[in-house]
């Protein structure tokens, strides 16, 4: 009788990747399939409404302040996040939730709405709390600022206002280019 040798064939390091594969893959699968159907019942995909879009946009700006830019790279910075809502309806009730939550807690503080809010230091408090309340659409935060920072800094019409040259690779690098010429640091 020849008794097979699973040692061989498995081994234990390759069964527990494969096996952590797995089970990462089966989680994420149905959590977001769930999450989608449950979604899809709620909130349909479509625009984001105007009001919805200006609290962005003022959001933004209170997230990356500049006063040398005008509000249009603002604008241009929401756009991803506009279209995506557009095509996803779990990011549409992300960014609706968490327009709603500002909303609330600027009219608390300010008797407004926080695109209405004309105090810069009373919308950055209420900023400041949606990145330490617990109860507070800290999705809402993090989907807003990891799209915005770097739809809002990879304009290249943005760059000369801050000095950035651009991409040197292409001009054979900053070393060859003076590296230090840099004025404004």
């Amino acid at each position: 009788m020849k008794v097979f040798n699973w040692t061989r064939r498995f081994s234990r390091r390759g069964f527990l990747a494969r096996g952590a594969a797995t089970v990462a893959a089966v989680a994420a699968t149905s959590g977001k399939v769930l999450a989608d159907a449950q979604d899809a019942r709620t909130v349909g995909p479509g625009a984001l409404k105007p009001e919805q879009a200006r609290t962005l946009v003022v959001f933004t700006r209170d997230l990356f302040p500049h006063d040398q830019l005008d509000d249009s790279f603002y604008q241009r910075a929401v756009k991803p996040l506009e279209d995506e809502a557009a095509q996803d309806g779990s990011t549409k009730q992300i960014l609706a939730l968490g327009v709603a939550w500002l909303d609330a807690k600027a009219v608390s503080v300010a008797g407004r709405p926080y695109a209405q809010v004309g105090e810069e230091s009373k919308r950055v408090a209420v900023v400041t709390r949606l990145k330490q309340d617990p109860s507070a659409p800290r999705a809402f935060f993090d989907k807003v600022y990891s799209t915005t920072i770097v739809s809002l800094y990879n304009q290249p019409e943005l760059w000369p206002k801050f000095g950035y040259e651009g991409p040197s690779s292409a001009k054979g690098g900053y070393l060859s280019r003076g590296f230090n010429d840099l004025n404004w640091l």
